[in-house]
């Protein structure tokens, strides 16, 4: 009976695995047979055919179809109801549910992933509204979540969807959703990750975690992350993570994260709004997230329909405008979004009904204007206009300026605008100064016009003078000599403070200036009459005016004429406006301060001799107090660009230091780090003549990039990226303080940090020649700083092999294209000085780390000697391991391996690797 059974049995298994049309009927025939049998004959012979596929390693479909069978039957008798009562679970799917959690920790890592694959196929067959007993629910999960710190990254993956059908997202403390959190943002595999997120629960704690994966280091990581959000209703997000999301997702690096985005995640969004855009754009705050919306506007317009865009813009249809009193930031954003659309497109008919002619408009920003500057409003009220009429300027870029009478009126707005005494915004400015290049073609006429409304701002006020009646003769006389021997004085003063200027001692000079000005007090004394003898006259003398705002407003329009394309030289007309941006570095104001810095940049960019003499000016700045940060930065971002632009060797700054540039090196032996004549990375030395002259530039450069505050140290930091990018400076050492930042905890949020000195490794290595050689030297010091960091320092947390086998793999050779560039391996020299820090008693850095750096290493040696040298020292090593770790032993022999056969090595080192992908 028990044979017939059998036959039976392996039969339906047998039929079952071919396809899943035929399931239904092979369960009714098993169904009648069940009642046939007592229930433990018939269920070994289920489980004897289950095992099968059950220990099967490779995948396919008939596996999947034997599985998926055995689970709809094992369900089949399992009554599911939609209320809470339930009766129990039948005997068969009782025990078998027993045989497979017995046997979840098989040794078999094949076996482990199909049990843990059979029970969430078990668990999904239960139907929607299922319920099971405590006491399994309880053994499923502690199993479960055993298999959820398996070694096989695919059993960790299975054992997530298995677990899916446990979570409680309506209990905070849900251990399941506290496990698929952990893994969600610790696990290394990708897969894992991936599976945790197209099962996880919505809840705010699994959104939060979700959040966080969006800038994970897998794209396919990153798209599920989005794809799990869309699930999401947009009400549930903050305006910050909306803007996030959208900011990230659309400009993601790899396209299926992007389409996601544009396919799912905005659509959906734009249907919870009912399709109404200027509602999208109010849940992501136009004045906040003014690019994220026009970003999504863009995207999203390349699937409507141009009436359809038109239809939802507010406008009167007979003056194509919107009424002034219903003008908002979102409607006002979503025009100006729609004109550029259709600019774009060419479509000058559908940019007819949406916008008037250029007078027309000019006039109702001029109403505009007189409306929002007519009463007081509150702060925010005027944040709001200010936001507006920048929208109604860049609007005026869609329009054709060839008509000339709107061209004249739009000359005229931008005038009255400019020559007014009301606050406008560094944008507005810029926009106005932008159409201004467009109204005005001619660089010298435009210049002419903008310098003359910078003199009218600053001199609008007439004061009345007074002048002297009478005066006797002898007094004329006495005053004249006095003015005389004052004026002798004078020049003599004036020609002390240029020598001492040529000669670099500033503080004599600082001297002389005040000298000269209390002869000039004496000398504007003399020339004062007496209240007696004085008259008031109607001569006008204009006064200049240097409060805050008129400086603002002067310095801004400055930048903005001299930062258009048409601007190459420093013409005579810009030159003439130096002063104003010199005498603004006085200012009490920072605002003003800050402008006149950038200012002060653009014309130094602008003439290279402006840029030596006033270099040490922008160096000056940082001897100002640690609370004008913002100061710091605009100075920061000038240096930078003088250096790019004119090179160090321009103004007399050593281009390295190290004892010898990079780039001076010729094919010569490469010294390998001795211990002794180590270099302290933060010890930036300069050459003893420019020390006293003039302040060590990069000393203060790179001290920034252990300064307190992050933009600082960004901006630091990426400025000497670009430097040693372009060849500019050449520094092992900096190197090694950039590879710190890189793997410093510190700077983890800083994801714009992390992104710079990412994209900067994988510039340097292709563009820097003798890059391979300056990783080698700051291999030792970076590894010497983690190990000596103490233990309050963020850097105990850093992981040394990592950062080792990061520089090892930036130093692997690249076939020909590295070949022509270096003519020796990095990693012989490293595989010497690894082997001699090992055996080095006195070394403070890791034993560990060093013995694991061995295996990353490709070294190619064709000398008999220096291998016989190199076998020499694996062989101390070993014998030092052996004596005192042991299980570091097998590092040390695969690397004496590879030495001794590296083809052998190298090809069971990716059998390995494929076996671990497999599992």
């Amino acid at each position: 009976m028990s044979t017939k059974l059998r036959e039976i049995m392996n039969d339906i298994f047998y039929n079952v695995q071919i396809n899943k049309t035929c399931h239904k009927r092979y369960i009714k025939r098993l169904t009648n047979i069940n009642q046939q049998y007592d229930l433990e004959s018939f269920l070994e012979e289920f489980i004897s055919c289950l095992k099968i596929p059950l220990s099967m390693s490779q995948n396919h479909i008939s596996i999947d179809n034997t599985l998926q069978f055995a689970a709809k039957y094992a369900v089949s008798s399992y009554a599911s109801s939609n209320s809470e009562l339930c009766e129990p679970m039948s005997p068969f799917l009782e025990k078998l549910f027993e045989f497979v959690l017995k046997h979840h920790d098989a040794k078999d890592p094949s076996v482990r992933f199909r049990i843990c694959h059979f029970l969430n196929m078990l668990l999904n067959s239960m139907g929607e509204n299922a319920f099971i007993d405590d006491a399994l629910c309880d053994k499923i999960t502690v199993n479960m979540m055993d298999r959820l710190l398996d070694k096989s990254h695919k059993v960790r993956a299975q054992a997530i969807f298995a677990l899916h059908r446990l979570q409680d997202p309506s209990d905070e403390n849900c251990p399941v959703i506290k496990m698929y959190i952990f893994h969600l943002s610790k696990d290394p595999k990708v897969e894992v990750r991936k599976a945790v997120l197209s099962c996880m629960a919505k809840n705010q704690k699994t959104l939060h975690a979700a959040l966080k994966r969006i800038r994970d280091v897998s794209d396919i990581v990153r798209k599920m992350a989005y794809d799990f959000i869309s699930k999401i209703t947009v009400r549930s997000l903050t305006i910050k993570q909306r803007n996030q999301l959208l900011n990230e997702g659309l400009k993601d690096r790899a396209e299926s994260v992007r389409k996601c985005v544009e396919r799912v995640l905005l659509p959906i969004w734009l249907r919870y709004f009912n399709g109404i855009y200027i509602d999208l754009i109010k849940a992501l705050d136009a004045e906040i997230g003014s690019n994220v919306s026009i970003l999504a506007l863009n995207v999203l317009f390349k699937n409507a329909e141009i009436d359809e865009v038109i239809n939802q813009i507010p406008i009167d249809e007979t003056t194509k405008l919107i009424p002034i009193n219903k003008l908002t930031s979102e409607n006002c954003l979503y025009w100006r979004c729609v004109a550029k659309h259709l600019h774009n497109l060419s479509s000058l008919d559908a940019l007819e009904r949406i916008l008037p002619e250029l007078s027309s408009f000019s006039a109702y920003i001029n109403e505009f204007l007189i409306m929002i500057f007519s009463k007081t409003y509150e702060m925010w009220e005027k944040q709001t206009h200010q936001f507006i009429l920048l929208q109604l300027l860049e609007i005026i870029k869609m329009y054709d300026l060839s008509d000339e009478a709107g061209r004249n009126n739009l000359n005229d707005l931008i005038l009255n605008m400019l020559l007014s005494d009301n606050y406008y915004s560094k944008e507005i400015i810029e926009c106005i100064v932008y159409h201004l290049e467009n109204v005005i073609p001619d660089v010298n006429t435009r210049l002419d016009l903008l310098s003359n409304t910078i003199s009218k701002i600053r001199t609008p006020v007439r004061v009345p003078t007074q002048v002297i009646q009478e005066i006797s003769a002898e007094q004329e006389h006495r005053n004249n000599m006095q003015k005389a021997r004052l004026r002798v004085q004078l020049l003599e003063l004036k020609e002390e403070e240029y020598q001492a200027i040529q000669n670099k001692e500033y503080l004599k000079a600082e001297n002389r200036k005040e000298e000269i000005n209390k002869v000039n007090q004496e000398l504007m004394k003399l020339n004062e009459p007496s209240e007696a003898n004085m008259v008031i006259v109607d001569d006008d003398i204009e006064e200049e005016k240097s409060d805050s705002e008129t400086m603002i407003k002067c310095l801004t329009i400055l930048c903005a004429m001299m930062r258009v394309k048409s601007i190459k030289t420093l013409m005579p007309t810009l030159r003439c406006l130096l002063n104003v941006a010199l005498s603004s570095l006085d200012h009490p104001d920072d605002r003003v301060h800050i402008l006149a810095l950038e200012a002060l940049g653009i014309f130094c960019i602008l003439d290279k001799e402006l840029a030596k003499t006033h270099i040490l000016t922008f160096l000056l700045q940082f001897s100002l107090e640690q609370e004008k940060q913002e100061i710091w930065i605009v100075t920061l971002k000038a240096l930078f660009d003088l250096l790019l632009r004119y090179g160090l060797e321009f103004f007399d700054i050593s281009k390295s230091s190290d004892n010898n540039s990079i780039l001076n090196k010729t094919n010569k032996p490469v010294k390998l780090f001795n211990r002794m004549e180590e270099e302290d990375i933060t010890d930036y030395r300069q050459p003893s003549d420019n020390q006293a002259q003039n302040p060590d530039i990069m000393k203060i450069l790179i001290g920034l990039m252990d300064n307190a505050n992050q933009d600082l140290r960004t901006i630091a930091t990426e400025g000497l990226c670009k430097l040693l990018i372009n060849r500019r400076i050449s520094s092992s050492n900096l190197l090694a303080r950039i590879i710190i930042m890189y793997y410093n905890p510190a700077n983890n949020d800083d994801t714009y940090l992390c992104q710079c000195i990412s994209s900067f490794f994988d510039q340097f290595i292709l563009y820097v020649p003798f890059n391979q050689e300056m990783l080698e030297e700051a291999f030792f010091p970076v590894l010497k700083i983690i190990c000596d960091a103490p233990e309050i320092s963020p850097l105990q947390e850093i992981n040394p092999y990592n950062v080792a086998a990061f520089i090892l793999n930036l130093t692997r050779n690249r076939g020909k294209e590295s070949e022509s560039i270096n003519t020796y391996c990095v990693h012989n020299n490293l595989a010497f000085a690894i082997l001699a820090e090992i055996l080095n008693s006195d070394s403070k850095i890791d034993k560990d780390v060093l013995i694991k750096c061995l295996k990353d290493l490709d070294i190619q040696i064709d000398d008999n000697l220096s291998q016989e040298d190199l076998k020499d020292g694996i062989e101390k090593v070993l014998l030092m391991v052996n004596k005192f770790d042991k299980r570091l032993l097998n590092y040390v022999q695969k690397f004496k391996k590879k030495l001794e056969s590296p083809g052998i090595v190298e090809i069971q080192e990716e059998m390995e690797n494929n076996t671990d992908t497999e599992e």
